[in-house]
């Protein structure tokens, strides 16, 4: 009998965008590859990276095999039922994802590198660089009511609001949601607190919105400015 070849598998997902990276690696022979998909859920994800794993080990001919995950969800009993006639002997050990950090970090990066770039990429790496104050007054004008008033008391500054098309609905649900994805942990608090229950879309939706009231990059310059004449008044 062959000895023991060890795979790693593992997932990225990302909720917003359904986007997925698998990553795997075989022990006995140092090779790794990392694919780029989409996915429904993150156990979907995981459970593809496994099959992708057991199916590299066919290919290469590989018999005895031990296919390591993370996921305990899996029902590795079915699945080792239906390979188990390809091989002489296959088996299955979940490991704590410390253990299997090269084939996460394989997963994350095919992941980013296939990442759709639109607003919101653009907008989560630009949040890093703003105050949490800035980062509100640039996507504030866009609400309204309440949610306006709330925004207006912990970020200081009143920007005028910005016209909406008429058809555009959830629109104040919408920016809490943006602002709670690429917020800091300070604000995503004050805003979790506030906004029990707030909804996370995809970004199909923060696209739309965004797209429909005419967004650029100069939003974030005249909150700057914004901000500034609230500190001096």
């Amino acid at each position: 009998m062959e000895n023991n070849v060890i795979y790693l598998s593992d997932a990225s997902f990302d909720p917003h965008t359904k986007e997925a990276g698998i990553g795997i690696k075989n022990l006995y022979t140092g090779h790794t590859d990392a694919i780029a998909m989409t996915a429904v859920s993150a156990f979907e994800a995981e459970e593809f990276a496994l099959l992708e794993a057991i199916n590299h080990a066919l290919r290469h001919g590989h018999k005895n095999c031990v296919f390591v995950f993370d996921n305990l969800n899996i029902n590795t009993k079915s699945i080792g039922e239906f390979f188990s006639p390809m091989f002489e002997k296959i088996q299955f050990l979940w490991m704590k994802r410390e253990y299997l950090h090269e084939v996460d970090t394989l997963a994350y990066n095919v992941r980013a590198q296939h990442q759709p770039k639109g607003w919101m990429h653009t907008i989560r790496q630009k949040a890093v660089t703003l105050s949490d104050e800035e980062l509100i007054a640039t996507f504030m004008p866009l609400t309204s009511g309440d949610t306006y008033g709330y925004l207006c008391a912990i970020s200081g500054a009143a920007p005028m609001p910005k016209p909406l098309p008429s058809n555009l609905k959830g629109v104040n649900a919408k920016i809490i949601g943006l602002l709670m994805h690429v917020g800091s942990k300070s604000l995503i608090k004050q805003l979790s607190e506030r906004f029990k229950g707030a909804q996370s879309y995809k970004y199909k939706w923060y696209e739309a919105l965004l797209d429909a009231c005419g967004f650029s990059m100069q939003w974030f310059e005249e909150a700057k400015h914004e901000c500034r004449y609230g500190i001096a008044a």
